[in-house]
């Protein structure tokens, strides 16, 4: 062999084993906030509902997904990605023909089952499901949704770009992602207990959603900004992002 030719397979080989090293590390990370969220939300699923604006909070945020979508009760198909305790859903359920909500963490199903069924909605309706997607056909049953929705989870997401190709992967043609999330955190004061649970501690910028929206296929960008309760747990600064399946 010439020794431009080793050269060559020794650059080769270099190359392969940095970006190996690279997708290792992502990799390990993204667990490594999926296993802090798990465990920090089965520990505080229970009171998750408690907090004095919560029911305001999801109330403002019910509103602004009714507004920027057009459901039918009798045909809309509703995915919602990290769907937590349902205190969203069950604003959301009534005009929707089904609503499947995923989440990591099973104290969160477990708090959505008791949410729906303290409101006497059936799990023909309306059910949770713990488990973490990976984007494959026999997922769900194969079922496809007009809307895929993600609530104040992409905050604790280290790889939005990934998580939104996922969640693409489960809309309709023409069907719509809706993400919502704060703009900018930074005058939070993040407790210990929760901030080794939260990837973008400065909140996520319209730039980072439109790019994780387009990279992922979807058109028909729109974001809008609304407002919360006022709190000293969240900013009172929401936005509420949108795009469709091309």
């Amino acid at each position: 062999m010439s020794r431009r030719y080793l050269w060559a397979l020794a650059l080769l080989l270099l190359l392969y084993s940095v970006r190996k090293m690279s997708s290792e590390h992502s990799h390990h990370h993204h667990h490594d906030f999926a296993a802090a969220n798990q465990a920090l939300f089965d520990k505080h699923a229970h009171e998750a509902d408690q907090r004095p604006d919560a029911a305001e909070v999801a109330s403002k945020i019910s509103e602004a997904i009714l507004q920027a979508y057009s459901f039918d009760k009798d045909s809309t198909l509703v995915l919602d990605y990290a769907c937590g305790t349902g205190i969203v859903a069950r604003n959301i359920v009534p005009h929707c023909k089904t609503y499947i909500g995923v989440d990591i963490s099973q104290g969160m199903v477990d708090q959505f089952t008791k949410g729906a069924q303290a409101h006497g909605i059936s799990t023909d309706k309306m059910r949770a499901i713990r488990t973490e997607l990976k984007g494959e056909d026999h997922e769900l049953d194969g079922t496809k949704f007009d809307v895929v929705m993600c609530s104040l989870a992409y905050h604790h997401i280290g790889d939005i770009l990934s998580v939104t190709r996922l969640l693409a992967f489960f809309l309709k043609p023409g069907g719509t992602l809706i993400v919502v999330d704060f703009p900018n955190m930074n005058a939070m004061t993040i407790p210990e207990e929760f901030s080794h649970s939260i990837a973008h501690r400065g909140g996520i910028s319209e730039s980072a959603i439109k790019e994780a929206y387009e990279a992922a296929g979807l058109g028909e960008f729109e974001l809008v900004l609304f407002k919360g309760p006022k709190s000293t747990m969240h900013p009172e600064d929401i936005f509420l992002a949108k795009g469709a399946k091309l």
